[in-house]
């Protein structure tokens, strides 16, 4: 009879949490599965669209169109007579930032109702914010059970995006599956989540009113671009981007629906690349003649002399050629003299070397051109359309907003280009002209003039102006945008994050702090806007708030070295040495390429008279990144420690040479001076 007891045992448990579950249903306590996907959009768990109430519509719930979809709904029964399109993409392809009723999708689904008045036409844009071919391939898989007769893939832009986070969420273990889903859909799991994750920096958003989608269907994207990216990783995207591509492909075959591909066209001739790395090879000497050629340049062309531009952004090329806004300032040159094909190459050279991602790549596009043939699906190739539709061939602000994302007439002619394409594959109907003309007759016919445009009302479109005068140095009148923006919408939380960026770049700590707040008011669980808020913190000598804010953001986010090198700047600044240090290894793990990094650890190591170790990590920086002065400062300082004077003045003398107000250089050189003065008495 000893089974009794632990049966008995086993069935009050049950009994316990049986009764704990009911009492938090009627208490209005949602599981954690109506607000989050337990894999974060990764699993297919939950679905972007649901039945309505009568059964009759699939629609796009409120919860996820807070800041990824746009709101749209389709028959649950596919009509006879209908043809059912899904576009799959980003936020290019989304229609941000003027929204869905101007992006290519709509503008698509009346010109081709328009074409087909007997037909029932659905143009669904499944398009969202900053997802990359890996999230589209799950969401095809959940389109593919709706019945589609045309699947168009718009993407190439964002497979830089949450790279670590992808990897982190695709290594979890499979076999807990199973027990997450479970637990998810538990409320007394979800009170003692939410007990366990509030802080006193954070606010209740279950509202979905509130909440970002993430918090809700793990849907959202954060978006956090690799940087420093070397050819290894280019080569794993370029891999991962081509599987991809070839599933949703598949996918859509076996739902019986067609594929267009598209290429993705780019800002190339307005647009400077993100990030620049010089070749590792190339020596400190090396690299500040390149970044003076490239000022002489840019010099010469704004005063007029395009030839002496033209030369020393040859010379610079030549010199490192693996420098993106080298290239970059070549095409601005080339362009200059009327030699645009070579410009177009320059420019074209610059997106790709971008070491900070943002843009399709050739390669990304050539994937696509190849995929299409060995598939035997459509390919669009709207980068050479927009291409034919520039000035000399050069894509930029003509027909996008900024980066990468059209404006209207860009969305029209992405629209008419499609509308083109699948008038001449369908098979159905007698041949028709596909013409621009008769493009722009049908849409007035379905009510949709040239003059949609959007105001300074909407504040998505002041935040997008806000990204680009930001870009192009305006930091000021990006600040205003970016308040205009928030003015309208108090919780556009990436606002209030680029805000407090901006403010802290120029000092303005305080404010810097108040911004990140009301981020993370909006978003609780944003650890970049946490790492903002203790830096700023750390500037007005808040270090113990500030690492109380980040080292919940290391346990909110144990893998984010910046959260880790954050926490350690805190750490030193209070004088804890030994927990700092500790606090930037863990950073390195985490990013071994982050030179900044290596040198933290530097400094705190010389606090601490570890001299040897010191050194050693100067230049495991300096091999990584051989102008970064702080490396260089931190070594000299070993050096002077060492008594290796000579070696210690010829770093700092290099590093005035970089930056002649660099206090710290100036400060070693003149106890250099004095240690020189005491041995000659």
């Amino acid at each position: 009879m000893n089974w009794k007891r632990p049966v008995f045992a086993l069935f009050t448990l049950l009994l316990f949490f049986g009764i704990a579950e009911f009492v938090l249903w009627v208490g209005g306590v949602e599981s954690l599965l109506a607000r989050r996907d337990p894999f974060q959009g990764f699993s297919g768990t939950l679905g972007v669209f649901e039945l309505d109430e009568d059964g009759e519509l699939y629609r796009t719930p409120i919860r996820a169109v807070t800041h990824s979809f746009n709101y749209q709904q389709f028959a649950a029964t596919k009509p006879h007579d209908g043809f059912r399109i899904f576009v799959l993409g980003g936020s290019s392809a989304q229609g941000f930032p003027w929204g869905g009723q101007l992006a290519f999708t709509h503008l698509l689904g009346a010109a081709l109702q328009d074409a087909w008045p007997d037909r029932t036409v659905e143009a669904v844009n499944a398009a969202a914010m900053s997802y990359g071919s890996h999230r589209l391939r799950i969401l095809a898989a959940e389109l593919a059970g709706y019945d589609p007769d045309l699947f168009v893939v718009y993407g190439g832009h964002n497979e830089f995006v949450e790279r670590r986070f992808y990897e982190r969420i695709l290594d979890r273990p499979a076999q807990l599956d199973a027990l997450r889903a479970i637990l998810y859909r538990s409320r007394v799991f979800s009170l003692m989540n939410d007990l366990l994750e509030r802080t006193p920096e954070a606010v209740d958003a279950a509202d979905p009113q509130v909440a970002s989608t993430g918090e809700l269907l793990g849907l959202d994207v954060q978006r956090e671009y690799s940087v420093d990216v070397a050819a290894a990783e280019r080569e794993e995207v370029s891999r991962n981007f081509e599987e991809n591509l070839r599933a949703i492909v598949q996918l859509a075959r076996e739902a019986g629906a067609q594929v267009v591909l598209c290429t993705v066209p780019s800002n190339i001739r307005e647009w400077v690349p993100n990030q620049s790395r010089f070749d590792d090879a190339l020596g400190f000497d090396d690299r500040q003649v390149v970044l003076g050629l490239l000022k002489d340049a840019t010099a010469a062309l704004d005063g007029g002399d395009v030839e002496a531009a033209l030369a020393s952004s040859e010379r610079a090329v030549g010199i490192a050629p693996g420098h993106a806004e080298a290239h970059f300032v070549l095409g601005r040159c080339l362009d200059a003299v009327g030699r645009p094909a070579e410009a177009r190459a320059a420019f074209t050279r610059a997106r790709d070397l971008d070491a900070q991602p943002a843009r399709a790549s050739s390669e990304l596009n050539e994937i696509l051109r190849e995929v299409a043939v060995d598939e035997g699906v459509v390919l669009l190739d709207l980068d050479s359309v927009f291409a034919d539709a520039s000035p000399d061939g050069l894509v930029g602000f003509n027909l996008l907003e900024d980066y990468v994302h059209p404006k209207p007439e860009g969305h029209r002619l992405i629209a008419r280009e499609l509308w083109r394409v699948i008038l001449e594959q369908d098979r159905t109907g007698e041949a028709r002209d596909a013409g621009s003309a008769e493009f722009d007759l049908a849409l007035e016919r379905r009510g949709l003039a040239r003059d949609q445009t959007a105001n300074e009302s909407n504040p998505s479109w002041l935040f997008n102006i806000a990204v680009v005068l930001e870009k192009q140095g305006l930091d000021d009148q990006a600040i205003q945008k970016y308040r205009a923006c928030l003015a309208l919408d108090p919780k556009y939380f990436v606002a209030h994050f680029n805000l407090g960026r901006l403010l802290f770049r120029h000092g303005r700590y305080p404010m810097a702090a108040s911004h990140y707040r009301m981020a993370l008011d909006v978003q609780p669980d944003y650890v970049r806007a946490m790492v903002g808020l203790g830096e700023s913190l750390r500037r007005i000598d808040r270090a113990t708030e500030a690492e109380r804010i980040l080292q919940h953001a290391v346990t909110l986010d144990p893998s984010s070295p910046d959260a880790r090198g954050s926490l350690g700047g805190v750490l030193s600044q209070l004088g804890r040495y030994p927990e700092a240090e500790e606090s930037f290894r863990r950073a390195i793990e985490l990013d071994p390429r982050d030179s900044g990094a290596y040198s933290d650890l530097g400094f705190t190591l010389l606090f601490q008279g570890k001299i040897s170790d010191a050194e050693t990590a100067f230049r495991a920086g300096l091999e990584l990144k051989p102008d970064d002065l702080n490396a260089r400062n931190g070594l000299a300082a070993v050096l002077t420690e060492q008594g290796e004077l000579d070696d210690a003045e010829l770093l700092f003398r290099q590093n005035l040479k970089a930056d002649p107000d660099n206090g710290f250089a100036k400060g070693g050189l003149e106890t250099i001076e004095n240690r020189r003065g005491r041995s000659g008495d």
